[in-house]
């Protein structure tokens, strides 16, 4: 049999036997592409040929996911495509576009049949109606129409006097004309992001986009008598918008340079929500907050640009399960995440340093696009995705990646996120089902539960293809540690529990309480037993021992026996029996003896 050298710092090395081939598989979740899950008419969303950015939510009240995918015309220039309406029925997407998408109330706009050049999509109940609207952020239209050149709010119809969903209508009037902050003359914004949420405390969700140029710069270099900036919407209640950004926010706050995503959300705990937004590309290069003002809600009152680099994409979510938001950041080199650490005196959120997101080998880094952080298998634990960018330009070179949140303690500062992906080089993998070339050239993911069996799908938006992955619900290698048996035959105060992460490149701990004597060691072994011994019970296979006593100092009654794991994919999965014992004169032969505890290394 195969063995492998695992190092317990005991300045001895152990053998374990290696694994099975079942246990090498090194398996997280699993997914299986399900082509019969996408359907729908003339340009389907299974052969776009273009990027594709999604948003999700139940948009007919009928207990499942629907999807709205909005497509940009390739390498942003200033062509325009139609967007799409995907019903969710019974777990399979549903073009539906042409039937519950076509309304608008501007003669001769047919609403998502009338191309656009959308770069982005937000679902929310803008009127407070209960039924999730639309609203899609514009790009690239300098001398269109005022519907063409400005974001789209489509309405939700609700359902007619059967019940009947009677899908969404574009509303012209709802967004007003923008005009230019120095000139004040009516312009096309050309907006790359949007986000919704509540800024004013009315219960309903106010609007900000991020603005694609900066003076001169970025994409097809907007003059300054043209440069619109951010925009911040306010909602009057009945979900029409007034543009009071220069009203409630500074010009600092709203300078923009390719602003390819904003959040709306609390980010410091103080009741109201912020603005997050990245801009990317050209100066000035940062992710920055605006923080909302407590005693005046509505009103942002600092500005803090707390990253530095070149972020092309941000989103929010608590890595740690400290109850704060974090976020993760897509860059033009590496990306990165940082963790929220808390507050300062003045209220802006105390970030930790940038940490970089690690690659498996033979992976690519570099230019990203959408990211989402979501709890992908179901633990408890958000998860994180990266995707591509620009795939309408040649190549492809770059994949989705997708990083299992490893964390065990909440607020840790340091979440453990491993990139879960098959490498050119060989290496571990966790995503299973999914090879490298169904990774390529991703620029957006979706995940929900589309088959509502209760667990996270994903619909993937790859270069000439989207895709949707089917949650398998494997249930992974079970790891950790399990006590077993009872190794002395009259009371004692001994037990052994065990501690630590126990997974390939981290520290298993095994700790023993009750010790009483001067003495104590440890035995660990390759198979459990149960044979009489020293007036108790040996737990573990003498024949099979790794070390046959490893004594360690007793302080307090306790030891602790720290027992580092190589960072081997072929350890995942294997098991390892521990037992304690110690000098002890109450019991009959003088020795007391622990349960015992299995170890499993995990992935």
């Amino acid at each position: 049999m195969t063995r492998v050298s695992f190092a317990l710092g005991l300045a001895a090395a152990c053998v374990f036997a290696a694994p099975s081939s079942a246990q090498l598989n090194q398996q997280w979740v699993s997914f299986t592409k399900d082509t019969s899950r996408l359907a729908g008419g003339s340009g389907s969303v299974s052969s776009n040929n273009t990027e594709v950015d999604f948003c999700w939510g139940d948009l007919d009240k009928d207990g499942d996911v629907d999807v709205i995918a909005v497509r940009k015309e390739d390498f942003t220039s200033t062509g325009r495509r139609t967007n799409q309406l995907l019903m969710n029925e019974n777990g399979i997407l549903v073009d539906r576009s042409s039937t519950l998408a076509s309304a608008s109330d501007v003669p001769g706009d047919n609403g998502f049949m009338t191309p656009t050049n959308d770069r982005d999509a937000v679902l929310a109940d803008f009127d407070g109606d209960g039924w999730l609207d639309v609203i899609t952020a514009t790009t690239l239209s300098d001398g269109l129409s005022k519907e063409l050149g400005h974001p789209r709010i489509h309405m939700n119809l609700g359902n007619d006097v059967n019940g009947n969903w009677l899908g969404i209508k574009y509303e012209a009037s709802r967004i007003p004309q923008m005009v230019h902050f120095g000139t004040g003359n009516p312009e096309n914004p050309r907006f790359c992001s949007v986000a919704a949420g509540d800024v004013t405390g009315n219960g309903l969700p106010d609007l900000y986009f991020g603005d694609y140029d900066s003076s001169g710069a970025g994409g097809a270099g907007q003059p300054s008598n043209k440069d619109m900036n951010d925009r911040l919407l306010i909602n009057d209640g009945n979900g029409f918008f007034t543009d009071e950004s220069q009203l409630r926010m500074t010009s600092q706050m709203l300078a923009s340079a390719f602003g390819n995503s904003v959040v709306i959300a609390d980010f410091n705990g103080d009741g109201v929500n912020d603005i997050l937004k990245d801009t990317s590309l050209n100066a000035p290069q940062y992710v920055a907050i605006s923080y909302n003002n407590p005693n005046n809600e509505g009103f942002f009152n600092i500005f803090d640009d707390f990253h530095n680099f070149a972020p092309y994409h941000t989103s929010e979510g608590d890595l740690n399960n400290d109850g704060r938001l974090d976020v993760i950041i897509t860059d033009d080199g590496a990306d990165r995440y940082r963790v929220n650490g808390g507050n300062d005196g003045l209220g802006r959120v105390n970030w930790s340093s940038a940490q970089t997101f690690s690659f498996a080998a033979g992976s690519d880094d570099g230019f990203g696009s959408n990211n989402l952080i979501v709890d992908l298998d179901g633990d408890g634990w958000n998860d994180a995705l990266i995707a591509d960018v620009d795939v309408d330009i040649g190549g492809y070179n770059r994949y989705l990646h997708i990083y299992h949140n490893r964390t065990t303690t909440p607020g840790d500062m340091t979440p453990t996120l491993r990139h879960e992906r098959q490498s050119n080089s060989g290496g571990w993998r966790g995503v299973v089902g999914m090879e490298i070339n169904d990774l390529r050239g991703t620029h957006d993911v979706a995940v929900f539960d589309i088959d509502k069996d209760g667990d996270m799908d994903m619909l993937v938006s790859q270069q000439f293809n989207t895709y949707v992955w089917t949650n398998d619900k494997f249930d992974p290698i079970p790891c950790g540690y399990t006590t077993y048996g009872t190794g002395a035959s009259l009371a004692n105060n001994l037990v052994m529990t065990g501690s630590g992460n126990p997974m390939i490149g981290g520290t298993a701990s095994l700790t023993t309480t009750g010790i009483v004597g001067p003495v104590g060691f440890n035995i660990i072994s390759l198979a459990q037993a149960n044979a009489p011994l020293l007036g108790g019970f040996i737990l573990v296979a003498p024949g099979s021992q790794i070390v046959p006593m490893a004594f360690l100092p007793v302080v307090g009654g306790s030891t602790t026996w720290n027992l580092p794991i190589p960072n081997d994919p072929a350890l995942i999965g294997f098991s390892a029996y521990a037992q304690s014992a110690s000098t002890d004169p109450s019991q009959p032969q003088g020795f007391a003896l622990s349960n015992g505890v299995e170890i499993v290394v995990c992935p």
